[in-house]
Formats: structure tokens, sequence, C-alpha cells
């Protein structure tokens, strides 16, 4: 991991971990200390990282509502507005879209082909050679 206030490689891993239980890090250059999420989007967040990914996508697989989202996970003892599910749409989308378009980059060609087909109705037959 590198530092993300100077980008030098020369950065140790301390012994203590964050409240949400994310690694942290000192650069041995600068004297920055930082962790696992300080250079994301979801830096300033207090919900972790894997539930928030978790609301996106079911938002985003499952075409759920703003407001299911919120109910779905107080069952499971964790509180948000449906405001907060928006701002981390808004802040995740761009990344996961960056992701997916250098993931599909290569795999398809250049051209596409498609065979024509003609719906044709039952009095009429095919111009083969035995018709």
């Amino acid at each position: 991991m590198d530092c993300v206030g100077c980008g030098s490689a020369a950065v140790s891993e301390r012994s203590e971990r964050t409240a949400h239980g994310y690694r942290r890090f000192r650069c041995r250059a600068c004297g920055k200390q930082f962790n696992e999420r300080s250079a994301g989007s979801l830096n300033r967040s207090q919900y972790p990282s894997d539930v928030i990914a978790l609301v996106v996508l079911w938002r985003l697989r499952y075409k759920l509502a703003l407001r299911d989202l919120p109910k779905m996970f107080l069952i499971r003892g964790i509180v948000f507005s449906h405001e907060a599910v928006r701002d981390w749409e808004a802040k995740l989308m761009p990344a996961l879209a960056e992701n997916l378009r250098r993931r599909r980059r290569g795999k398809a060609g250049q051209s596409w082909y498609v065979d024509e087909s003609v719906p044709r109705t039952h009095d009429q037959q095919w111009e083969c050679g035995a018709g």
C-alpha cells in the first residue's frame, strides 16, 4: 500500500486497528498515519464498507426502492436512511462503472454480425429446391 499523502512505498503497518477493524499504516517518509479506507470514496462513512457495498449491490441488482433497503437492514440491526443509500450509490456508481468497463474491454470485437430473420406466415413455404 502506498502513502495517501506523498505516494511513497515506504509504509509500515501498525499493530492497532481502527474502530471498524481496518488496518492502520504509517508512512516512514512523511509520517502521515492512515488506514485502508483513507484513499477511498467511503473514507468518512460510519458504516463498514462491506455493508455499504451490499446495500448498493442489492439496490442495483434487485431494483429495490430507496426506502426498502433501510427497512431490510433495520431487521439486521443496522440503521440508516434512504438519503444515505442515495449518497452511497452516487459515490460508488462511477467506480463500479469504470471497473465494469475495464473488465469488458477487449471481450467484444469491433464489428457485429446479425443474421437476418424474416417472419413468415404458415401458408408461405420455404424457397428450397424441393418446394
